[in-house]
């Protein structure tokens, strides 16, 4: 997975005063959760670019001092008006320790139904997981070679390899749909079997 450098610096000073005055000189106040410790940091507004306008998970490395701390975005607030970046909270990841996330969900492949003219509706766009470090991904990925006319995809169809899938399995995630014209030609043609 894609690591994206956070170069931290601790946090001495709290309250309203001390964070307006870290996000007027372009800083951003964070928090990283799940180690050993919880830290305190603030860094460059610019360095949370790529993690954040992505719909990807991306790891972060973060340095703090001397010490470095992977983890990955767990909360972000903008301002409401603005809509400028605020605040950020990270989730540390800890060996051995499983975590909870949202993926996207991203369909591959040319389903069979295209061919007669069917469309692929993706239902789903985000999956919650729960995964060992070791396990996580950037992305799920499902497979839709072989949706044919009226088919669908569930959440149980999904191979999310060592990640556990948090929803419930017949939840749809991706179906084709059937052309109005294609129905109209099946409901004519049983009109017609009918008369015989």
């Amino acid at each position: 997975m894609e690591h994206i450098l956070i170069e931290g610096t601790p946090r001495t000073d709290y309250g309203k005063k001390a964070t307006r005055a870290l996000r007027k000189a372009g800083n951003i106040p964070c928090n990283l959760y799940g180690g050993k410790e919880n830290q305190s940091f603030y860094a460059p507004v610019t360095a949370f670019n790529d993690l954040i306008y992505t719909p990807d998970l991306k790891l972060a490395q973060i340095k703090i001092g001397d010490k470095t701390y992977i983890g990955f975005i767990k909360e972000k607030q903008f301002d409401p008006v603005s809509e400028a970046l605020m605040h950020v909270d990270f989730q540390e990841l800890v060996e051995g320790k499983a975590v909870k996330t949202e993926l996207p969900l991203r369909l591959v492949g040319v389903a069979k139904g295209v061919a007669m003219g069917g469309k692929v509706e993706q239902v789903v766009r985000r999956v919650r997981v729960m995964a060992q470090p070791k396990d996580l991904a950037n992305t799920l990925e499902v497979d839709v070679t072989e949706l044919d006319m009226g088919g669908v995809i569930r959440m149980r169809d999904i191979n999310a390899g060592g990640m556990k899938i948090m929803h419930a399995g017949a939840i749809p995630v991706a179906r084709m749909e059937i052309p109005r014209a294609a129905k109209e030609a099946a409901a004519a043609a049983a009109k017609e079997d009918k008369k015989k």
